[in-house]
């Protein structure tokens, strides 16, 4: 037998038999997992044993590189699957952060990064905040022009960017203190981005786009050495990439994806195209979602198909690409716009791997449907879904726009935070699914109603598919990277509030 089982019972057998070292057997099992992009496409490499393998490797590969819990919007380096090891249990609010002249005087941008001392890492209009645990503010850093990208974390640095200047910036992340600003481009699209470092490159949109199908985005991604700004590359898209993600496997490359569903494979180092992917009927397409890798060799997207923008009305799709090659691996349309970004992980109650994303329509329109939806990671079909009512904004907003619009008017600040539907799914190690919501409200999806033992409130609700979910009240919307999580803590931070639960 050639197949990648057959090479794992062959590691095995020879691991069993004491006659591999460690070290040997490792590159063994790494070797298999090198060819899975290749050949594992049949039913033997859905197994149980196959995937514990593939991850025990990956774990193993990233010992080295994992040092904060919650480095970036997607979770842990290398292999962001927008899942967390953390399990949601008997966690309360502990503390909240909103800007001391009120809640409607600043705006947030994603979510907190959160290092190996518990520290969190908020940034703002106003701004990037550092916090202890107890939620004591330990500094302020006046970004180099305003800012709307989530931080990112390596090592002992705060990484960002800042739209208004096109300028980068490090920051030491004991003292809060600048350890290097690069101008980058004359500016930066206006978006919320989620720029990312990981062995020694930060990864970072420059060049604001001008698009025939919208307005704003960048033009450039660029790699910098993360350790001096140094600029080391720059590469073109072929349309303007909306809240830039990058992700990084740890075989030496950087995965996002642009605006109309394309998706790119280029050297981390280099900045040299490894594989584009351009999917021909949606480039007049538009999403401000994007893409998460997957513990199986696969890239996962959440974008709009054919010349649809998100809007109410219209439908959105999620594709499965092979990281070796890009060669897409399935598709599967939703019922609503996919404006978000996957999940992949093992949810509760359900045999498998799974995709899990939360179709929804842009604001901008009354009665605005939304769902959350969990589908088989190797062929598509679903697990399950959730659906939500239709949300109601005022004037067609989300929670909190409306009435913050006067208040930030008269601060001269950017008067709405204009979410997508839905923030960026998580997974948690119990396999419950965390969202936020336009609506203000965090929804978890415990799973199967069957199996649940937990305690019950009058807030839970079961799904026609039987999956037992909650939404608990929390304020206003929520921007894609609202999510974080590390040992003991959650957190989610809306348009204009950090909230931290604890045990």
């Amino acid at each position: 037998e050639s197949s990648p089982a057959a090479r794992v019972r062959a590691v095995r057998c020879s691991a069993s038999g004491g006659m591999a070292s460690v070290g040997t057997m490792l590159a063994a099992l790494i070797s298999v997992v090198a060819a899975m992009d290749e050949d594992c496409h049949d039913e033997t490499c859905r197994s149980p044993q196959f995937l514990q393998l593939h991850q025990h490797v990956q774990d193993r590969a990233e010992v080295a590189e994992v040092r904060h819990p919650w480095p970036h919007a997607r979770g842990r380096m290398p292999q962001q699957f927008g899942t967390t090891p953390e399990t949601w249990t008997s966690h309360k609010l502990s503390w909240s952060f909103a800007d001391p002249a009120g809640q409607f005087h600043n705006v947030f941008a994603g979510g907190a990064a959160i290092d190996e001392d518990k520290n969190l890492y908020q940034m703002t209009f106003k701004g990037l905040y550092a916090f202890n645990l107890s939620g004591h503010q330990l500094w302020h850093y006046a970004t180099p022009g305003i800012s709307n990208n989530e931080p990112a974390l390596y090592e002992d640095l705060v990484l960002g960017s800042a739209h208004s200047t096109g300028n980068a910036f490090a920051v030491n992340r004991s003292t809060g203190k600048a350890v290097w600003v690069t101008k980058i481009a004359q500016d930066l699209g206006g978006d919320c981005g989620y720029p990312a470092a990981y062995d020694g490159v930060f990864v970072v949109g420059g060049g604001r786009g001008h698009d025939r199908v919208v307005d704003g985005g960048n033009v450039e991604v660029y790699g910098l050495d993360v350790t001096t700004g140094e600029k080391l590359w720059q590469y073109a898209v072929d349309k303007p990439v909306w809240n830039l993600t990058p992700l990084f496997p740890g075989d030496g490359s950087t995965v996002f994806m642009d605006f109309a569903g394309g998706m790119y494979k280029l050297n981390l180092h280099t900045g040299e195209e490894i594989w584009k992917t351009l999917i021909k009927d949606s480039r007049g397409s538009f999403s401000d979602g994007g893409a998460t890798l997957g513990p199986n060799g696969m890239v996962y997207s959440c974008s709009n198909p054919l010349d649809y923008n998100g809007a109410e009305g219209t439908a959105g799709i999620v594709r499965a690409f092979y990281l070796s090659n890009g060669t897409e691996a399935w598709w599967k349309k939703t019922e609503f716009p996919c404006n978000t970004y996957p999940a992949v992980g093992h949810t509760s109650g359900v045999d498998g791997l799974s995709v899990v994303v939360a179709p929804g329509s842009f604001m901008g329109s009354p009665h605005l449907h939304a769902s959350i939806l969990s589908l088989d990671a190797f062929t598509g079909e679903k697990k399950w879904s959730v659906a939500v009512k239709p949300w109601d904004g005022i004037l067609g907003q989300a929670a909190g726009d409306v009435e913050g619009y006067v208040t930030r008017l008269q601060d001269h600040i950017q008067p709405i935070c204009l979410p997508a539907h839905w923030s960026a799914p998580m997974i948690d190690g119990n396999g419950m699914v965390l969202v936020g919501r336009s609506d203000g409200q965090l929804y978890r999806v415990f799973g199967p109603d069957a199996g649940y033992k937990g305690v019950r409130s009058p807030r839970m609700n079961v799904s026609e598919d039987g999956v037992l979910s909650e939404a608990m009240p929390i304020g206003s919307a929520f921007l894609h990277g609202a999510l974080s999580a590390a040992p003991g803590i959650f957190t989610i931070s809306s348009c204009d509030t950090l909230y931290v639960f604890q045990k």
